[in-house]
């Protein structure tokens, strides 16, 4: 028998070991600085890889850009419940785009990383609370996409030198043919919008962060991001209306999607802008408000 418990012991350092040093890969590749906030604001941005061409850009008119990419409204919540447990937060940005109530974002989401933000009451049970927060946040072995992640790393990564340490360079969306356009546009709406009914988890995620915000009297503002033409133009009616959730309860809405139609230069792809194009978004969208304030709903 003691000597199995030797075993057994052995074992688990060993396996300790080695998930020590694979969080420490997850950490650099996956969740990078998506537990850093700035609580020294008391205006946030909460958006998807949307806001995240942002950059720090809002912070020259003391709003903080807390997207993340891949962020879907339960994670959006789990950062306003944070934010107002550790900052007196005034006024809050989400994003209401076409696709935010995606299903696909059902699974295509943060949770596993939002549950850094999160604490017990957020959970309906202290096990529930105990095995996101820390068995699926910290051990490798027990989430599943930490797997794809070190997978993905080795297969694409390691012996990729060129790409250590640098940011990797992406076409922008004006060097693609017309028929590239129209191809990768289809295949992001085909991702977005089948099926067609809004996720419910989502829409009520979303319903909650409208009544936290009214219940801690924090301002809210709706927020859609600028669209390429060529994805307007094969979008056509497709949405499901995330921002009418807004409007049905009275909350203001910039609305941003087309004002870079004619400017592919600005985007990397047909619905995100690059870096250049979220600094001239974030001169438009705190400075230029007076211009557009024909599209703030």
């Amino acid at each position: 028998m003691g000597k199995f418990i030797r075993q057994v012991a052995a074992f688990l350092v060993v396996l300790s070991v080695l998930n020590f040093f694979l969080f420490f890969l997850i950490r650099g590749f996956y969740i990078k600085d998506y537990d850093e906030v700035d609580l020294d604001y008391s205006s946030y941005i909460l958006a998807d890889s949307h806001g995240e061409a942002l950059g720090d850009y809002p912070e020259n008119h003391w709003v903080h850009n807390f997207s993340g990419q891949s962020d879907s409204y339960l994670d959006m919540e789990r950062k306003l419940n944070f934010l107002i447990r550790n900052t007196p937060i005034k006024k809050v940005y989400v994003s209401v785009d076409d696709h935010t109530l995606s299903p696909t974002r059902e699974n295509q989401n943060n949770l596993d990383r939002s549950a850094f933000y999160t604490e017990r009451n957020d959970f309906s049970s202290y096990w529930d609370y105990f095995h996101a927060r820390y068995l699926n946040y910290y051990c490798v072995f027990l989430n599943d996409r930490y797997s794809l992640v070190i997978k993905n790393f080795i297969q694409k990564e390691l012996f990729a030198f060129t790409k250590w340490g640098g940011v990797r360079s992406k076409s922008s969306w004006e060097k693609l043919s017309a028929e590239q356009q129209r191809e990768k546009s289809r295949e992001r709406i085909r991702n977005y919008f089948h099926p067609k009914n809004p996720s419910g988890p989502l829409s009520d995620s979303l319903m909650r962060i409208i009544a936290l915000c009214k219940s801690k009297d924090i301002e809210l503002v709706g927020l859609r991001f600028p669209l390429t033409k060529s994805y307007v133009d094969m979008l056509d009616e497709e949405s499901y209306r995330a921002d009418s959730i807004f409007r049905m309860n009275h909350i203001p809405i910039i609305d941003l999607d087309s004002i870079y139609l004619e400017q592919d230069s600005l985007f990397r792809d047909m619905d995100h802008l690059d870096r250049k194009g979220g600094a001239k978004l974030a001169k438009v969208l705190f400075e230029g408000l007076q211009i557009y304030s024909g599209q703030v709903n």
